[in-house]
C-alpha cells in the first residue's frame, strides 16, 4: 500500500494532469470547464468497503479502459445517471431516438479524456514511459456500484486507487469517480519513482 506522504505526492501529480484533461473536455464540449482538485484514497482492492462507502449504492454509468507499457493497469469511471443525460442537453442534442447513442459517446469521449490525461500525466511527471491503451468500453448503466464490479473482476494482483473529481460545465456539476487499478508489477517503478520526487531527486 502507498504511504500517506506517497499519496500526497501522487495527488498532486493527478492534480496537474487533470488540469490537462479540463482543458481537453472544455475542447470537448466547447465551453469553459472547471474541475476540482482530486482527492485520492488508496483501497486494498476493488471490493474493498470504503469504495461503496464513498461512491453510495445508487445507479450509475460505469465505463473502463486499460493501459499497458511501463505502466499497466485498468481504470474504470463511474459516472453519475443524470450528469450523462445534462451532458447530452448542454451540447444541444435534443430527446429522440438517438439520444442513448449519443450519451453513451460522450461518456466514452470524456472516459478517453480523463484516463488519458490522467495515466499520461502519472507517467510523465514520474518519468516512467508512455502507456498505450485500448478503446475504452461502457461497463454497466444505470446499476449500483456493487453490480458493476461483480462485471469488473479487476485482476488481485494489483493496487487499487480511488480518484475522486468534480467538474463544472456552466451552469451544470458532473461528479465522477476514477477508480485506478495498477498492476502489481508496475507498483514498484511507480512507488520508486514517487520516493525520488519526494526527495528532489
Amino acid at each position: 500500500m502507498f504511504t500517506r506522504d506517497q499519496l500526497d505526492a501522487l495527488q498532486e501529480i493527478f492534480n496537474i494532469a487533470m488540469g490537462q484533461g479540463a482543458n481537453r473536455l472544455a475542447r470537448l464540449v466547447e465551453t469553459f470547464v472547471v474541475l476540482s482538485a482530486p482527492k485520492l484514497y488508496s483501497l486494498k482492492s476493488q471490493a474493498d468497503p470504503e469504495l461503496i462507502k464513498r461512491l453510495g449504492d445508487t445507479p450509475i454509468i460505469a465505463t473502463r479502459q486499460s493501459f499497458v507499457g511501463p505502466l499497466r493497469g485498468e481504470v474504470v469511471i463511474f459516472f453519475g445517471m443524470n450528469g450523462a443525460n445534462e451532458l447530452a442537453e448542454l451540447m444541444g442534442y435534443s430527446q429522440d431516438s438517438d439520444t442513448q447513442r449519443v450519451k453513451e459517446e460522450l461518456i466514452l469521449d470524456v472516459t478517453n479524456i480523463l484516463v488519458g490525461a490522467c495515466i499520461t500525466g502519472l507517467s510523465q511527471q514520474l518519468n516512467i514511459g508512455k502507456s498505450s491503451f485500448s478503446t475504452p468500453g461502457l461497463l454497466v448503466e444505470g446499476k449500483s456500484v456493487t453490480e458493476a464490479l461483480e462485471n469488473q473482476r479487476l485482476p488481485q494482483d494489483s493496487e487499487a486507487l480511488l480518484v475522486e473529481i468534480q467538474f463544472k460545465i456552466e451552469a451544470h456539476a458532473f461528479f465522477c469517480e476514477l477508480l485506478i487499478c495498477i498492476a502489481n508489477e508496475s507498483i514498484a517503478s511507480v512507488i520508486t519513482a514517487v520516493d525520488k520526487l519526494l526527495k528532489g531527486v
